[in-house]
């Protein structure tokens, strides 16, 4: 194993030192995911093991950056709460007695996964690449992490995939 400077062994923890080539540095760190000097890397430490995968910058043909609200929980929060709405109104104007307590709650959880919907951020990093099938590719998707440290790691890959 070779030594490793301060500076990497913030960024990298031992476990991952043993699985770095001689003259192989980390320079930077997402979630799992590890950018050296030769290769993007993806460890994970279990209680009972490890994972580890590893992919060539000349290897990664795309580097794909996803950030916005979410849609389907907004979509959905909209379908409740109308859904609830017709039910209150429906029980407002006609003879028909539907349970108002029940659209009440139809209307308010609705709202809820509007409001989470479009607040809550998501945010993700896909990487593909020669040889990786997309069932394999979604091993290569980096998720909850924040846009500044996603545009930073992506930054670093780029200039490393030149």
């Amino acid at each position: 194993m070779t030594k490793m400077t301060q500076e990497q062994s913030k960024l990298s923890p031992m476990p991952l030192g043993k699985h770095l080539m001689p003259g192989e540095n980390v320079l930077a760190r997402a979630g799992n995911f590890y950018a050296t000097n030769r290769r993007l890397l993806k460890y994970r430490k279990w209680f009972s093991g490890e994972e580890l995968d590893d992919v060539g910058y000349s290897h990664i043909s795309s580097i794909t950056y996803i950030s916005g609200s979410r849609g389907l929980v907004t979509d959905i929060g909209i379908v409740i709460a109308v859904l609830g709405i017709i039910g209150i109104v429906v029980n407002i104007f006609t003879d028909v007695n539907l349970v108002t307590p029940l659209c009440a709650v139809a209307v308010f959880v609705g709202i809820v996964f509007i409001v989470y919907g479009v607040f809550s951020r998501v945010t993700y990093v896909q990487f593909r690449g020669t040889g990786i099938s997309d069932a394999a590719g979604v091993r290569w998707r980096m998720t909850n992490v924040r846009a500044d440290d996603a545009q930073r790691f992506i930054s670093m890959i780029r200039e490393h995939m030149k």
